[in-house]
């Protein structure tokens, strides 16, 4: 037997709670995670994924050659690249932008359209103020960010 738990929501403020918090985590903070791995990663020496040895107790004493011992190796680095670069791609659709049409009820379908409406405002604002940074936000405009989770 498994460990099912039962649910039982007594309010439509805990059923959104629940779903908000689902949502989010299956697509935002999934993006927010995910995607950036391998500006950090993709090359070792900016955040190694892994590191040799011990780290050095005392900055002053480290030399260039001390930090280079304690990177990985070739294949290793190779492999950190190549998964990092795997777990930065997007899979999906992005939010609101369903791969299949469920929603029926002409109520459900309204909230979807208020939905994109203002991921679609968000967008427009992000692009805006990229604009005027440097490096621009390229990570949770919701025109990236994914309906789920797709590994």
């Amino acid at each position: 037997m498994g460990c099912a738990r039962q649910w039982n929501f007594t309010s439509n403020e805990q059923l959104t709670a629940v779903l908000t918090t689902i949502i989010y985590t299956c697509s935002v903070s999934h993006a927010s995670t995910n995607f950036p791995q391998y500006d950090e990663y993709g090359f070792p020496p900016n955040y190694p994924g892994l590191l040799r040895g011990s780290p050095p107790k005392d900055k002053r004493e480290c030399t260039e050659q001390d930090i280079l011992k304690c990177l990985p190796d070739r294949p290793t680095t190779l492999d950190i690249m190549i998964v990092t670069k795997i777990l930065s791609q997007r899979g999906t659709k992005s939010l609101g932008d369903f791969e299949v049409q469920y929603i029926f009820d002409d109520e459900a379908r309204e909230i979807v359209h208020e939905f994109r409406k203002d991921v679609a405002e968000i967008s427009k604002i992000i692009k805006a103020r990229n604009t005027q940074r440097n490096p621009p936000y390229l990570f949770l405009d919701p025109d990236i960010v994914p309906n789920s989770i797709s590994i």
